[in-house]
């Protein structure tokens, strides 16, 4: 995802001051222990080289309430924590699960304190994320953020199940990053449309927006796993990780109806990623995944066909856009 200049330079003009507090809320999280303080703060902090793009939907939404006053907005700013402590949570898990080295540019957290710790810090993230969604007093977003969290964890169990399955589909594949990626997305857009008191009307719209937002994000972020193998230090990430861990994610999926030449069909043998691009892009998987993600990203623009015309629907709009 790359988000231009002058979009960061709207956005940042519009949340700033909101963003900020989200960024020192999320680093000064109390224990009450100095050492528990710690060890979540390396985490945490880790966020701020993050996109932070869940939260910021939550910001932005919020800052064009229809009400806007002090109390939504500190509503709106206890959603926009505990949207990024929970998605947080679920990176430390999934680092575990993947044997993940780095995050974010930075050794992991299972790397430095191994994955026994990890589990709990994970643990400890997932619940501290709770009370924050609490603190908004709204039953409607408290439910949907906890089934939220089961759909992340759902996503994660079937991503485990479908490891070196040579006969999934697409459709699985669709439905995995719906549990595991569109959820998060769409319970930043919609709790923050709740919380804002836009109708209903409106938080139905911000809701498909984001889902569609959500599948487009995760098609794009496992193509770059082919795309930028060598850009590690940009990326902050293990490449070619999901490959080494048996995950075959959309480009590779489309590309297993071909028995005769697919490197990666019964491979024995490490595979070279960079092959292993050149044989998704000279077929055309690559292109047609990238039909795909864009597909979602006219849909998430198109959902919002309803909504009155204002800067919150062109930037939402321009966000869409900047995902491929």
């Amino acid at each position: 995802m790359n988000i231009s200049s002058s979009l960061k330079h709207n956005i940042n003009n519009l949340i700033k001051d909101e963003f900020d507090l989200v960024r020192n809320n999320l680093i000064s999280i109390d224990f009450n222990d100095d050492y528990i303080n710690k060890l979540v703060n390396e985490v945490t902090i880790t966020s701020q080289k993050g996109k932070l793009l869940r939260p910021i939907l939550t910001l932005l939404i919020g800052n064009f309430s229809p009400n806007k006053n002090s109390l939504i907005k500190e509503k709106i700013i206890n959603m926009a924590v505990a949207i990024e402590l929970l998605h947080t949570a679920s990176l430390v898990h999934d680092d575990i699960v993947d044997n993940a080295t780095h995050r974010r540019g930075e050794k992991s957290f299972n790397s430095n304190h191994g994955d026994d710790m990890a589990v709990m810090m994970g643990d400890i993230l997932f619940a501290k994320s709770a009370t924050f969604v609490c603190d908004t007093n709204n039953i409607h977003v408290v439910n949907k953020f906890a089934n939220t969290i089961v759909d992340l964890s759902t996503g994660q169990l079937l991503e485990m199940q479908s490891r070196n399955n040579y006969s999934q589909t697409q459709k699985e594949y669709l439905y995995r990053i719906r549990k595991k990626t569109s959820s998060l997305f769409e319970t930043a857009a919609w709790s923050g449309g709740i919380l804002s008191e836009f109708d209903k009307s409106h938080c139905d719209m911000l809701k498909i927006y984001a889902e569609n937002l959500g599948y487009a994000f995760q098609i794009f972020d496992d193509i770059k796993d082919f795309s930028e193998t060598e850009n590690y230090s940009l990326t902050g990430k293990n490449p070619g990780i999901d490959i080494a861990n048996g995950i075959f994610t959309l480009p590779v999926i489309i590309s297993l109806n071909d028995k005769q030449n697919n490197p990666f069909l019964n491979s024995t043998d490490q595979i070279n990623m960079k092959n292993a691009k050149d044989y998704l892009d000279s077929n055309g998987y690559m292109k047609q995944s990238i039909d795909i993600g864009n597909e979602y990203i006219f849909s998430a623009k198109n959902s919002l066909k309803l909504f009155p015309n204002s800067d919150l629907k062109y930037l939402l709009c321009e966000i869409a856009d900047s995902i491929n």
